[in-house]
């Protein structure tokens, strides 16, 4: 275990949004049916707006807050999941729906842990925060999943394996 502080660690969760983004991006061209490729795009439109969340999210915490080491080093905290997953060419749109839950609720495990390693409270609240927000954004995917259509609905319910 490692200590940071947590403003490294907020910059750290912003750099995955970032590579979600991009990596949302890239699989764009690689689908022909345009409401797989609209479903990519608003993800890592989406994946860009939250990294901006956070951006904007540290201007409004305490120094006193980033300033905080907390202990970062967990298999949840390296999101080696998130690392190991490959991308394969047969992945079809429920394939990349069910990553993108899947990432969620790795970034919402990264939260709680974090927030459990805290030994400050204020420091503790600001991930707890971060954990419902990103339940909230779990959601409104979840949503977007559903006003796509009966042909990626049940994507929410398959299993990534890395």
């Amino acid at each position: 275990m490692s200590f940071n502080q947590t403003r490294e660690v907020l910059n750290h969760a912003r750099t995955f949004h970032r590579k979600l983004s991009a990596f949302y991006e890239g699989l764009k061209e690689s689908f022909g049916r345009e409401r797989t490729r609209a479903l990519l795009g608003y993800m890592s439109r989406h994946e860009q707006y939250l990294d901006e969340c956070l951006a904007e999210f540290q201007q409004e915490v305490s120094r006193n807050v980033l300033d905080t080491y907390v202990q970062f080093g967990s298999e949840a905290t390296r999101f080696s999941e998130i690392a190991e997953f490959r991308i394969r060419p047969d992945m079809d749109v429920e394939d990349v729906v069910a990553a993108a839950m899947h990432f969620d609720a790795c970034l919402i495990r990264f939260y709680r842990e974090m927030a459990g390693y805290s030994t400050s409270r204020k420091v503790r609240e600001v991930f707890e925060n971060l954990m419902v927000m990103e339940e909230r954004e779990q959601l409104e995917l979840s949503k977007t999943i559903i006003d796509l259509g009966p042909d990626i609905r049940h994507a929410r319910c398959l299993k990534i394996t890395g």
